[in-house]
């Protein structure tokens, strides 16, 4: 899902193209016509190629606020959209849910209500279920390679990438790219360093629940909002999620004890109107692609950075940061598979994909090299 970069040839077209803007407000791309310097309005200010983009406003609802990393990722598109346009391409953005909710966000893209915002695949069994592959990674290169697994299925693996365009163009929906959610960790309010120590515990989980239940742990059903609380009155001793979400939630007040499982994922995927994607010229989808990639990398950044400053908050609280051994991880790694099988599975099969599954499934298997569960 890369973007194929803007050329040096444009950057030269750029100052000889004749064009003015359209009417404010209007879709249209720029009359061709000169000012007295020869060059185009959008010419003068915009970044490289700005002469060659469609005059748009594109809008955008989503439900995180400026002062998540989501809404921070946001904020950045919209930012390097509107300067390396000069404001040829600009980007309206509703926040906080004060548009649509997690709920409508997809109808309202859907129907064109709004041109853009930004999905998070789980929230979306029903009509993505062939995203809802096991992409949970464990690598060296991190965040990044939380982002090449869902490049790989959904752009350089043609048949999955097939497969997958025709449930997101079936809602009228063109994908741009996803970006990073986290690393996740076991907390304790013991001090642990293998898993099966950890096991001996009493782990809250809302998810997962087969995959932990698999591993050894005795789970309590608990939501990850509930884990403060929870841990405070030793409902649970332990519990699952993002390092830095636990940070977050102040987790470092109730218990001391962090062990990193060595795992990236990613998700939450700028999304767009595809009749409004495909009005659009070629040489302002370009610019669009341009603009995801270069914000997949600040949001890769911004995720190691907030993975950094969360290890720190924990170490200032007198907390330890830890790791599993690399037997301990491989562990967690097939048993998460292995119920990401399952749950994708029963996805396909409720809603009338399951060969297409299948397909997915052996083709992420092969990536992550991991033995498919038989079905």
């Amino acid at each position: 899902m890369k973007a194929k970069k803007l050329t040096a040839v444009l950057v030269a077209a750029a100052m000889i193209v004749t064009v003015l803007a359209g009417c404010g407000g209007n879709d249209t791309k720029k009359d061709a016509a000169a000012d007295n310097n020869g060059t185009s309005a959008a010419g003068e200010s915009g970044g490289s190629g700005s002469a060659d983009l469609d005059q748009v406003t594109l809008t955008l609802t989503t439900t995180f606020s400026e002062t998540e990393s989501a809404g921070q990722m946001v904020a950045h598109f919209k930012d390097y959209v509107e300067e390396q346009s000069g404001g040829v391409v600009t980007v309206d953005v509703s926040y906080g849910g004060t548009l649509a909710s997690d709920t409508e966000e997809l109808s309202f893209v859907s129907s064109g209500a709004v041109d853009m915002t930004v999905l998070n695949q789980n929230n979306y069994t029903d009509v993505f279920p062939l995203l809802n592959f096991p992409s949970q990674v464990y690598s060296d290169e991190g965040f990044e390679a939380s982002i090449a697994i869902f490049d790989y299925m959904m752009s350089e693996n043609e048949e999955t990438a097939g497969l997958i365009e025709a449930q997101t163009e079936a809602q009228n929906i063109h994908m741009l790219g996803g970006v990073p959610a986290g690393t996740n960790c076991f907390v304790s309010k013991k001090q642990c360093t293998t898993l099966d120590e950890l096991t001996k515990l009493k782990l809250g989980a809302g998810i997962n629940l087969s995959a932990f239940n698999e591993m050894g742990f005795n789970v309590v059903s608990v939501m990850p909002n509930e884990y403060y609380d929870s841990l405070s009155r030793g409902i649970i001793d332990t519990g699952y999620f993002p390092i830095s979400v636990f940070v977050s939630m102040s987790l470092q007040e109730v218990t001391p004890y962090f062990i990193l499982d060595g795992s990236y994922t990613a998700g939450n995927f700028f999304s767009m109107n595809l009749d409004k994607w495909n009005s659009l010229s070629k040489s302002t989808q370009s610019f669009l692609e341009e603009a995801m990639d270069e914000t997949q990398q600040y949001a890769i950044d911004l995720a190691n950075e907030q993975t950094n400053d969360a290890k720190a908050t924990i170490e200032e609280a007198g907390g330890v940061v830890t790791e599993l051994s690399d037997a301990d991880k491989e562990t967690v790694k097939n048993a998460l598979f292995n119920t990401a099988v399952s749950d994708a599975r029963s996805y396909a099969k409720t809603y009338g994909c399951t060969e297409e599954m299948e397909t997915v499934l052996k083709a992420v298997s092969e990536y992550q090299g991991i033995e498919l569960p038989e079905n």
